[in-house]
């Protein structure tokens, strides 16, 4: 293997690295589910590790390649925060179509005491907890657009599929759920929607951006 050849597999080994730290926040939760350790004192610890060896990256990779990951973190974020608003949106519709009776908006305040205590109360600690569901989705999204936003819907839909196997994996033994089939049917419509906006909206926007650079050159 020649020097060029080393070069670019290490600049991908670094990208897809930069790409996982943006997975600190799925990380804390799943510390939190399996230790019962403070999620919020975690999720801190976690943080500060993925700022040390994203920076760490940064300083080892080029010019360009700033600008390349500071134009991906900024398609992924709307990527993610679009496709994580039609999942919910998914799933509230499908629940009032069908009558489900399971409801997914109970994890908000799980989440919101997951960071502050069991004994908060109030719906301030449910909207902390929706915050937290967003930011998640999102920087699942940064994740995603980082190592794969050219691949468009099908590449969406596998990393959804991956999210959504995750989930129902973890969430019913945590949460003691007895309607299992209502929440994978919930979760799986929701993930699909996930995934089918998030791999459109990367690669729209990033094949966007190299269509005018080409058209201004």
């Amino acid at each position: 293997m020649d020097e060029p050849d080393r070069r670019e597999i290490s600049i991908k080994t670094k990208t897809f690295i930069f790409a996982a730290l943006f997975l600190s926040t799925g990380a804390s939760l799943l510390v939190y589910i399996f230790s019962g350790i403070s999620m919020l004192y975690t999720l801190l610890g976690v943080l500060i590790l993925a700022f040390m060896i994203g920076s760490l990256i940064w300083r080892r990779v080029s010019s360009e390649k700033h600008a390349e990951f500071k134009r991906l973190i900024g398609y992924g974020t709307i990527a993610g925060i679009l496709a994580t608003c039609l999942y919910d949106l998914s799933r509230f519709i499908l629940i009032k179509v069908t009558g489900i009776q399971f409801w997914p908006f109970d994890i908000f305040g799980i989440f919101g005491k997951a960071l502050v205590g069991e004994q908060a109360t109030g719906l301030w600690v449910s909207i902390l907890g929706a915050l937290f569901h967003i930011a998640n989705g999102t920087a699942f999204g940064i994740a995603y657009t980082v190592a794969f936003g050219r691949k468009g819907i099908r590449g969406g839909l596998m990393w959804a599929m991956i999210l959504e196997l995750a989930m129902v994996t973890v969430y019913p033994g945590w949460l003691n759920v007895k309607a299992l089939d209502e929440l994978i049917s919930v979760s799986m419509i929701g993930h699909f929607v996930y995934g089918v906006v998030l791999g459109y909206t990367a690669r729209k926007l990033i094949l966007r951006k190299e269509s005018l650079h080409h058209v201004s050159a």
